[in-house]
């Protein structure tokens, strides 16, 4: 009887079966959309969260041949103590020393220790990572803020009468800005650095499919979120030209130059300004690829622009 009376009922009209079906598919596209975009954001956050927390390592190696460094505390803008080595000098320059991310304490990047034999004083600053309390990297943008508590600390030594900055990888991005905000800084050297750190994230020049483009686009928003300071501020690009007439040496290897925009970078800079793209270098390898070449033209870099030696220019 039951059978009976359900075939007695009408049928359901096609055009409300269509409808539902419709939106069965629109909420699992929804849905699933909510399920990638959450999926993407989280793995974005979490891949940043590790470039900005590497990790405080061990202690570096000393420099082998030279004194030993003085130890110096610094206070960062945020209230973190920084360590920094201070090798004093005897030629009345000194120079400031940004590392990437590991900091730039004792052997790490960018080299120092020829510096120190030819008499100039340098002050090599540690990473956040290994500040007291510990703080994320922030890749060049707060970076650069802890430069100018080593600038000042500097200014205070009686032997410093000149002083520049040497900078490597995300350190390099640090010292173009500082030596942009603060005039004192005599010359600069920059080492493979990036150009914008947003567009370094993004990639807006390099043609990727849609998934791509969110992902980079989600580790630049995930970035600014966590470190409170925006990528696409952090822009040596656009600093460049406000160092002028004090010079800058910009040094990429020959593998990282694109990447880096070394020639837009050097275009962008004003005069005077010298660039070296090392053949066969890549981040990192240039002092070992041309060891001889690399001590040579930075410390006639430095030797003319803060010793005030004009016969002292980098080799072309």
């Amino acid at each position: 009887m039951t059978a009976g009376l359900c075939s007695g009922l009408p049928a359901e009209p096609s055009s409300v079966t269509a409808r539902r079906f419709l939106r069965l598919a629109v909420l699992i596209l929804v849905a699933s959309m909510a399920v990638y975009l959450a999926a993407n954001l989280g793995l974005a956050w979490v891949y940043t969260y590790f470039l900005t927390h590497p990790g405080c390592h061990p202690a570096p190696n000393k420099l082998v041949g030279v004194p030993e460094p003085e130890l110096i505390w610094l206070t960062s803008t945020d209230g973190r103590s920084l360590q920094a080595w201070y090798y004093p000098g005897s030629n009345g320059a000194a120079i400031l020393a940004a590392g990437g991310m590991q900091g730039a304490l004792g052997d790490s990047l960018p080299p120092i220790e020829f510096l120190v034999r030819e008499g100039y004083g340098v002050l090599q600053i540690d990473t956040r990572a290994c500040a007291d309390p510990p703080a994320p990297v922030t890749l060049g943008g707060k970076e650069a803020e802890d430069l100018s508590i080593g600038l000042g600390f500097l200014r205070g030594q009686p032997e410093v009468e000149r002083i520049g900055v040497i900078g490597f990888s995300m350190g390099a991005a640090a010292a173009i800005r500082l030596a942009a905000a603060q005039p004192e800084i005599a010359a600069v050297v920059a080492e493979g650095g990036y150009y914008n750190l947003g567009n370094d994230f993004t990639e807006p020049d390099i043609p990727e499919s849609a998934p791509r483009k969110l992902f980079l686009y989600s580790i630049a928003l995930s970035y600014w979120a966590q470190s409170h300071v925006n990528p696409w501020r952090i822009s040596p690009l656009d600093e460049l030209e406000r160092i002028s007439p004090r010079p800058v040496f910009l040094i990429y290897g020959e593998g990282e130059a694109g990447s880096g925009r070394a020639q837009l970078q050097y275009v962008a800079a004003g005069e005077p300004k010298d660039l070296w793209i090392v053949p066969g270098g890549n981040h990192g390898t240039n002092h070992l690829v041309a060891p001889e070449q690399y001590r040579q033209r930075i410390t006639a870099f430095f030797d003319r622009y803060l010793l005030g030696e004009p016969d002292s220019q980098p080799s072309k």
